[in-house]
């Protein structure tokens, strides 16, 4: 009985190792329910996204996130949470702007210091 029990959670564990172990290209697997999604760094690079086309950092705490259609940025729900302690990320545009060059479908995320200041900081951002 414990033999099987053992059996059965080394199974378990290897299946666990093998989806573990998958491509980043399949980001479905980590959020099967979203429509879009990145984990962006402080420089602005998108270390894991779904449906990102690119991000990047114009300025001290100005980051622009381009999203691939069909998602419409400009009516859909962006949800942020920070990645980076004592940093707080906020939504500055959904359409284009001149923060992000006028870059259609861009979300605008402006990332500021708990005392209220430009600071640099990741960040994730979702849309459900």
């Amino acid at each position: 009985m414990l033999r099987r029990a053992l059996a059965g959670c080394l199974a378990l564990a290897a299946a666990g190792l093998v989806t573990a172990a998958g491509s980043a290209a399949h980001a479905d697997i980590k959020a099967p329910n979203a429509r879009a999604g990145a984990i962006v760094d402080s420089y602005g690079a998108v270390i894991d996204g779904k449906n990102v086309i690119r991000s990047w950092r114009p300025s001290e705490g100005s980051y622009c996130v381009q999203i691939a259609p069909p998602i419409d940025t400009r009516d859909a729900l962006i949800l942020l949470t920070s990645r980076t302690e004592g940093r707080v990320p906020s939504i500055a545009y959904r359409f284009p702007s001149q923060q992000c060059d006028n870059q259609p479908n861009t979300v605008a995320v402006r990332v500021l210091s708990t005392a209220g200041k430009s600071a640099n900081g990741g960040f994730d951002l979702l849309i459900p």
